[in-house]
């Protein structure tokens, strides 16, 4: 077992190598410190905040101002995605996430018996936003 848990380590130190994990080491940096950027997200999650407590009412909430709330958000989410910072964090994710599962890939199929050296995982889309992941599917 300690075995198997050093070579997981050793694997971490050389994802942290990985060409995708600096990319996205280097957006989400770069995201920490867009101001402008930030001020939106804390807006957004002042919006939702507000839009609970209103819906928290029941059959009392205002649908109005609720609806009023959602456009809001609506409008705020697409200035923060047109971002040049935000659109480089979700491809550099992407990249990060598509690394990630091609290794669990191949951990998973070696678990089931597969050749650890010529198992290839399937590729495929999660089924999710693939905005990022550069995997052609959409």
């Amino acid at each position: 077992m300690q075995n198997i848990e050093q070579l997981t380590r050793e694997l971490g130190a050389a994802l942290q190598l990985a060409p995708e994990y600096a990319r996205f080491i280097a957006a989400k940096e770069q995201n920490e410190a867009d101001g402008v950027l930030n001020d939106k997200m804390k807006q957004v999650e002042l919006l939702r905040m507000q839009y609970q407590n209103e819906a928290q009412k029941g059959k009392d909430a205002d649908k109005t101002v609720m609806d009023g709330y959602s456009e809001q958000f609506r409008a705020l989410h697409e200035e923060i995605m047109a971002c040049e910072n935000m659109q480089e964090y979700q491809a550099a994710a992407g990249g990060m996430d598509k690394l990630l599962q091609r290794v669990t890939g191949i951990i998973a199929g070696c678990a089931q018996g597969n050749d650890p050296a010529t198992y290839e995982p399937e590729q495929s889309c999660g089924g999710g936003n693939c905005g990022g992941c550069g995997s052609g599917c959409k």
